[in-house]
């Protein structure tokens, strides 16, 4: 009795571990399936076609702020890439006119934004401007206090 069940034991474990191995054999035959390439930032991504950044800085930072902007600006409007260029012509950059002592906040706008597209402006710069990208960033973050992503369907 207990050969038989030490055999029928063995049987369920070989019938089992088979078709582990056999998948196993099939997936090293097929070949892997090419890299995907690194998908845009959810945060910068506006798929309902429109979108706002908003962002909040120092007081004291605001002319640097503004001097990166006109940078952004520069790099967009020179950009040979159709994409930036289509991302240019519905890009528009807002001051509030109304600072608190805590922020001045700045506010990208995006209408028509391309869907898919990325619009971290620090990508943006890095792409076009690459010796200059990570001295932009180092910047914009002492700057900016914080950022804020919103999505917007149009009503009217």
């Amino acid at each position: 009795m207990r050969r038989l069940s030490l055999s029928v034991i063995g049987c369920a474990l070989v019938i089992g571990v088979i078709p582990v191995l056999l998948a196993a054999q099939g997936a090293a035959q097929r070949p892997a399936p090419p890299p995907r390439p690194p998908a845009a930032s959810p945060e910068y991504t506006f798929p309902s076609g429109s979108g706002a950044l908003f962002f909040y800085v120092r007081p004291e930072k605001a002319a640097d702020f503004e001097a990166i902007v006109t940078r952004l600006g520069q790099v967009l409007d020179a950009s040979a890439d159709p994409v930036r260029r289509q991302q240019s012509a519905g890009w528009r950059i807002y001051k509030s006119t109304e600072t608190t002592r805590e922020a001045t906040v700045y506010v990208f706008f995006f209408d028509q934004a391309v869907s898919g597209s990325d619009y971290d402006p620090i990508k943006v710069l890095g792409e076009s401007a690459p010796t200059e990208g990570q001295a932009l960033f180092d910047r914009m973050k002492a700057d900016v206090v914080k950022i804020e992503r919103m999505g917007l369907g149009r009503l009217r």
